[in-house]
């Protein structure tokens, strides 16, 4: 943790600052500004900061004083989750190299998502993150979708001690719920080992369409209530450890018969059998609490009439999750490079067109330096007001703060130790046996 963002918590719980739009000015005389901190100093900062349960106001200034002491790159930064996958050379990345280096620095991302070609073994993957972290000012959202089956990039590596779930259909046909909040502990605790703090999981899908391609036994059930009670409970054991969870793809991707990673999808459902079925798993994880909404890319012509992926849609991200459903958490998109969106948007289109809509994050655009630059212009020739993206900023680093992900916690147990300890392991047994 460098010593610039160890400063603003510190200002924030002192309350004795005053700012410029872009640093602290002034701090008590006898302190010089942002001084250096010695390892005592940061124990002191991180035992100060209180937790929500200790005083909303207090999490509120501190919330709002980093904010005031961000530039517009620096908040901007915030709204991506970005893709490291591979060198400049093609070969899979990781660790962080210089380049890298240079590029997390200058644009100051939110948060990174991992998939397999960053994936080695323990050792390699906790170095990765911790390296990731030490070079953000503000903690990244370390992110994975690990969902179990198919879907399962730190599962499926066998150096790597993540449990491989069974996929989510076969837990659903259990219609044990216990099951599935077991799944979400014994998952919340190796990624949290792992460093981990965000899982794109759980899948709120409706499983309705034998011919889905992309969706299928990720789905907890055909059943929308069982796929909500699933969904729950997941998220209970995902918070458990501090995990952040997402659930997805809004409004519902589970009766489709094209996948939007290819290309576009058109749905004509009416508001009704939204409402019958693929809301419901959403609407019950709103209620258990959930962090984050992913956005599908698909077109819903039976309740909007903008011929416009939910993604990009206002009249569902805004209209229906934000004011209909009362949803204050995140609003995430499905990756940005997908062909859904690829081949009728550029990346500066979809990136000015998410924010506007709605969306706080914007995940893995196809060019991610020139979505950046598209949203810095936009704010500067005030198509998007500051106050706009000071919102989703907010609500990023609520979730931080929230997911103890904000301020550092002391070192955890490694990932060996938790697949040594005999109650995870009976844990793990209950859904694998």
């Amino acid at each position: 943790m460098k010593p610039l963002f160890l400063s603003l918590l510190l200002t924030a719980l002192l309350l004795s600052c005053s700012t410029t739009a872009d640093k602290i000015n002034v701090v008590p005389e006898t302190v010089p500004e942002n001084p250096p901190l010695s390892s005592a100093d940061v124990q002191n900062v991180q035992s100060s900061i209180k937790r929500p349960e200790d005083g909303e106001q207090t999490k509120e200034e501190i919330l709002r004083t980093i904010i005031r002491n961000m530039t517009l790159e620096e908040k901007i930064g915030q709204l991506f989750i970005l893709q490291i996958r591979y060198n400049g050379d093609g070969s899979p990345r990781r660790k962080v190299d210089e380049e890298l280096s240079r590029f997390l620095q200058d644009f100051k991302p939110g948060g990174i998502i991992l998939f397999r070609e960053n994936i080695g073994n323990n050792k390699q993957v906790k170095s990765l993150i911790s390296d990731l972290q030490s070079l953000s000012d503000i903690p990244l959202f370390i992110s994975v979708d690990e969902e179990g089956g198919f879907v399962s990039r730190l599962g499926k590596v066998p150096e790597v001690d993540v449990t491989l779930l069974p996929p989510a259909l076969s837990i659903g046909d259990k219609n044990n719920p216990e099951l599935a909040y077991n799944t979400g502990l014994v998952l919340g605790r190796e990624l949290r080992a792992l460093g981990v703090n965000m899982d794109m999981a759980p899948v709120a899908d409706v499983n309705t369409n034998p011919d889905n391609p992309v969706i299928g036994n990720r789905a907890y059930s055909s059943n929308p209530i069982t796929a909500g009670k699933m969904v729950v409970e997941v998220i209970r054991g995902f918070h458990k450890y501090d995990i952040a969870s997402v659930i997805k793809h809004f409004p519902g991707h589970g009766d489709t018969s094209f996948d939007t990673h290819v290309g576009t999808v058109v749905l004509p459902f009416s508001r009704d059998r939204l409402d019958a079925v693929e809301f419901i798993p959403f609407e019950l994880g709103i209620k258990a609490g959930t962090d984050a909404i992913m956005t599908a890319h698909i077109v819903m012509s039976g309740i909007s009439s903008l011929p416009l992926p939910a993604t990009l849609n206002p009249e569902i991200i805004t209209d229906i999750i934000r004011k209909e459903f009362g949803f204050d958490g995140l609003v995430i998109s499905d990756a940005l490079e997908m062909g859904a969106i690829r081949e009728n948007y550029t990346p500066e289109e979809s990136a000015v067109a998410g924010i506007k809509a709605g969306l706080d994050i914007l995940l893995m655009p196809e060019n991610q330096i020139s979505a950046f630059k598209a949203l810095i212009d936009a704010v500067q020739r005030g198509e998007i007001s500051e106050k706009r993206i000071e919102e989703s900023v907010y609500r990023i680093l609520r979730t931080k703060y929230e997911r103890r992900i904000l301020s550092p916690e002391p070192a955890g147990e490694s990932i060996e130790d938790v697949q040594n300890d005999p109650a995870h392991l009976a844990l793990i047994q209950t859904f694998l046996g």
